[in-house]
């Protein structure tokens, strides 16, 4: 078997996996390993607790059950726990920014302090990845909150609180949204996908489905 590339890539909403799931359903089978965004626990058999991100990943959890591939898992149990624990910490952030009208950089830069490590190729990835061989095979362009763990560390101060206003912006409409589909509708609907593309700049996306 050869030995794929790229690193496909989604938004985490359900519409969005479901969508990567059908590309991986009729392309993996016939590649090398592919690595999924699901606790290394699962692939090694033992029980693990999704917490809420549990019905956004279903999808994926069907397909390494039920379509014969070389899957493999990268993260763990305790990384899906830590990000319950930094969104609470976010969230906080949004809260004050609300009340005093004004983005505290400095504690927004300790919070993104540590950009996140480059999953394994080929993988899906969910939220913000760049790259040469990138697949978009679900949502686009990444919410607010996935495109700040990415893009932090190499963006302007202006553009940074550019960011923040987004991403409370975005937090506003989970708490007002049924689920993370629409409050991602809502968000691109509002100029998202034009001020994201104002952030990154001109890398953009090699490859779609």
């Amino acid at each position: 078997m050869r030995r794929a590339l790229f690193i496909a890539t989604t938004s985490l909403t359900r519409s969005g996996v479901e969508a990567c799931v059908d590309f991986l359903e009729a392309t993996a089978p016939r590649l090398g390993e592919f690595w999924l965004p699901l606790p290394r626990e699962l692939c090694a058999g033992r029980s693990v607790d999704l917490g809420p991100l549990e019905k956004y990943l279903e999808p994926l959890l069907a397909l390494y059950y039920e379509v014969k591939a070389h899957w493999r898992c990268y993260g763990s149990a305790e990384d899906l726990r830590l990000r319950e624990l930094a969104t609470a910490k976010l969230a906080a952030l949004v809260i004050k920014a609300r009340v005093y009208g004004k983005v505290d950089l400095r504690e927004w830069d300790a919070y993104f302090s540590h950009p996140p490590s480059p999953p394994p190729t080929p993988s899906l990835a969910l939220g913000a990845v760049r790259g040469e061989e990138l697949v978009v095979c679900g949502a686009h362009p990444p919410n607010p909150i996935e495109a700040a763990h990415e893009l932090w560390h190499t963006i302007t101060p202006q553009k940074k609180t550019e960011l923040a206003l987004w991403i409370t912006k975005f937090i506003a409409h989970i708490v007002d949204s049924i689920n993370l589909d629409e409050a991602y509708h809502k968000i691109t609907r509002e100029g998202w996908k034009n001020a994201y593309s104002a952030i990154l700049g001109n890398v953009q996306p090699k490859s779609r489905w």
